[in-house]
């Protein structure tokens, strides 16, 4: 018995020394979560803003009588490049002009971009899983939803052409993610930086998940020393 008395003294006091670093090593287990957080939300929302500015989808136009080639990019809310050019061409085969003006999607990408900016917010602060994993969906659908609306308004321009056109061709679709050959024209299609940064920014709020799964891991075996020694 006296022994075992004088035992329990001295475990107790390792105890209480173990005791009196906890909080500090739970304080840091507090910040690096937070720090993982910021590091991922922050970036992903700087990159959401750039995207903002810069084209979704790219079109470019090769021929011979071409040399330099002829360019279109769509942007959330306009089409720049050479669209005139463009036009005209696709005049002689019956195929509708470009006319991106007064689209609902083109009035709707400011409110897209507060909307994807809000979500890798909530996906990187919330911690109720379903909800992250929502809000990653979310900016996941940005993109993605971008390049099916640009495919869905190339749709009709391949199948409406005009039957008194000069030039008589078959039906044909656009493709929005690989080349088209019409004629003597190759038309290579692919997404836009902004579609890439943005995939990008869902890439950073997608990672927190498991960056945070790994810390807690890590800070496991410390845990279970604490109360195996209590």
């Amino acid at each position: 018995m006296s022994r075992q008395a004088s035992a329990e003294p001295a475990v107790v006091g390792a105890a209480a020394k173990k005791s009196d670093a906890v909080p500090g090593s739970a304080n840091r287990r507090e910040v690096r979560p937070i720090l993982v957080r910021g590091a991922s939300g922050l970036p992903a929302i700087g990159l959401l803003l750039v995207a903002a500015r810069l084209p979704i989808w790219r079109a470019q136009f090769a021929a011979p009588q071409y040399p330099n080639g002829l360019d279109l990019s769509a942007y959330g809310n306009r089409v720049d490049g050479d669209l005139g050019e463009i036009n005209e061409l696709s005049h002689y085969i019956g195929m509708p002009p470009f006319n991106f003006v007064g689209m609902p999607e083109m009035r709707l990408w400011p409110l897209v971009i507060v909307v994807a900016i809000t979500a890798a917010v909530l996906a990187v602060v919330t911690r109720r899983r379903w909800l992250r994993r929502l809000a990653a969906l979310a900016v996941w659908l940005i993109p993605i939803g971008a390049l099916a609306d640009v495919q869905f308004r190339l749709w009709p321009l391949g199948h409406s052409l005009a039957p008194t056109s000069p030039i008589r061709v078959t039906t044909f679709t656009p493709h929005v993610v690989r080349p088209t050959q019409l004629m003597n024209f190759t038309v290579h299609t692919y997404p836009g930086m902004a579609s890439g940064l943005i995939a990008a920014a869902t890439a950073l709020v997608t990672s927190v998940t498991s960056i945070l799964k790994r810390l807690s891991q890590s800070t496991a075996p410390s845990t279970e020393l604490r109360t195996a020694t209590y």
